[in-house]
């Protein structure tokens, strides 16, 4: 049987699911790309890896030409040469001459059959995911006379390029240091904008990992609001080397902005995506998803498919979503981020982590330390309202009144610095917030509610306002 396809990354086959296609079934294949980029490679890492696991005979020829095969992409082939006796990788470091390197052939055997792919397309994230390649695939059962001048074609190559190994990868880095041109798509250096931690994280850092020499498996981290929680998880996954890690917190807002902050300490190392309600995508290194998402299509995901699981605001994991999320993943490590560990209803929050705590750095200390923005703190004396009242709803009505209201903006003027004026108010009910930012209103501050029943884009628009300096 002999057959033949057309791939790009618009037709209904695109390459890229073929190329995956290919290396989940072959018992050998040979690439001979020209340009490879980490930001490309990391879309079909596990593949390859895989692969070799299984004893898949593999060979990859690659190219130092016009600069652009970055160092991220040589040390993986290297690291995988060293773990797998059945991998191989060639590198063209100028073997050529004048000659550039800039072939595109996948060569694959299966059990009874071969595959070629041969046409425009590089390992990198546009050629494979964006740019408008072309690519021919070449499918039979037995060998064929073009198959036949293939395999010479790359035998030919693989005898005159190189041997990847640290000394061939320390000239071409050497290169790269003093070279004029560089290309810069898809660039990926470990050394380029590292985020490194503060002090006091650093001493969080050492804890946990000192924790989890001594075998433990989950922790949970004190630390004030904004003193870099998320910073800090992002970190130890790095110094874990998480491969598959999940998110867990309960608001979408603040998923967006983990993501970001998880982007900025691994860059191009990892992939990442979102898993709420308006967003479904799990086919990447790192997922961020609300609580309710999670617990509701925990089917969806093996109980060992993430090797690293951070619970952020986790005074709430006492809640059922969060137990059965808990309870149902086995991961390496789980950690939990809280400012708040104390819950009102003494529901025991520490027993979730078995007690761990490697760090803690409450209010006053993340002060003290410049990590948390001083604050004036003042208590007033309200003798408008009864507070004696069990009923919480009889509360907010009078804490509502226009007499109460009034007072409450004459203190508010009090003991404002500066003519400028931010604020969040916390409210018993969603009617009490409505009445309120009603009230507020009538008073000439342009106040809203926000409650459970905006949506995201309504969410973050009242953050961006609150954030905003020209909106005061």
């Amino acid at each position: 049987m002999y057959k033949n396809n057309f791939l790009t990354n618009y037709s209904k086959n695109k390459f890229i699911d073929e190329l995956k296609k290919a290396l989940a079934n072959c018992i050998a294949f040979s690439l001979s790309v020209s340009f490879i980029k980490k930001a490309g490679l990391i879309l079909i890492e596990r593949e390859i890896e895989e692969a070799l696991k299984r004893g898949v005979n593999g060979k990859i020829i690659t190219s130092t030409y016009q600069n652009f095969t970055d160092i991220p992409s040589l040390e993986i082939f290297n690291n995988w040469m060293n773990k797998y006796p059945n991998f191989k990788c060639h590198l063209d470091l100028e073997c050529f001459y004048d000659n550039g390197f800039h072939s595109k052939g996948y060569i694959f055997e299966y059990k009874d059959s071969y595959e070629v792919f041969v046409g425009s397309t590089n390992v990198t994230r546009f050629a494979l995911l964006k740019n408008i390649e072309w690519n021919v695939s070449i499918y039979s059962k037995d060998e064929f006379k073009l198959l036949n001048e293939i395999y010479l074609e790359f035998n030919n190559l693989w005898d005159k390029t190189l041997l990847l190994d640290e000394s061939v990868i320390n000239k071409y880095r050497l290169m790269l240091d003093y070279a004029i041109e560089k290309w810069d798509m898809d660039y990926f250096d470990t050394n380029i904008n590292k985020i490194r931690p503060n002090i006091m994280q650093r001493k969080a850092l050492k804890e946990l990992r000192r924790y989890r020499d001594m075998g433990v498996k989950r922790s949970l981290i004190v630390a004030a609001t904004g003193s870099g929680k998320t910073f800090l998880a992002a970190f130890d996954a790095l110094n874990f080397n998480a491969k598959r890690l999940l998110f867990i917190v309960h608001r979408d807002t603040i998923l967006e902005e983990a993501k970001k902050t998880f982007q900025k300490v691994f860059g191009a190392k990892r992939s990442y995506g979102l898993y709420t309600g308006n967003s479904n995508n799990t086919d990447c290194d790192f997922i961020f998803a609300s609580n309710i998402m999670m617990a509701n299509h925990l089917n969806d995901f093996l109980p060992n498919e993430f090797d690293y699981i951070v619970i952020d605001e986790c005074h709430h994991s006492v809640a059922s979503s969060y137990k059965k999320i808990i309870e149902y993943f086995k991961p390496e490590f789980l950690l939990g981020l809280t400012a708040t560990p104390e819950r009102m209803d003494n529901v025991d929050v520490f027993e979730m982590f078995d007690a761990n705590v490697p760090f803690e750095l409450r209010l006053r200390d993340a002060i003290i330390n410049d990590l948390v923005i001083p604050f004036h703190y003042y208590g007033i004396r309200d003798k408008l309202v009864d507070y004696s009242y069990e009923d919480r709803t009889k509360i907010a009505k009078e804490i509502a009144k226009v007499e109460n209201v009034e007072f409450i903006t004459q203190e508010i003027e009090k003991h404002r610095p500066n003519d400028k004026l931010k604020c969040i108010a916390f409210c018993s009910s969603i009617s009490h917030a409505k009445t309120m930012a009603d009230e507020f209103n009538q008073c000439g501050y342009n106040a809203i509610s926000l409650v459970g029943e905006n949506d995201l884009g309504e969410r973050i628009k009242a953050f961006n306002n609150l954030q905003d300096e020209e909106n005061c």
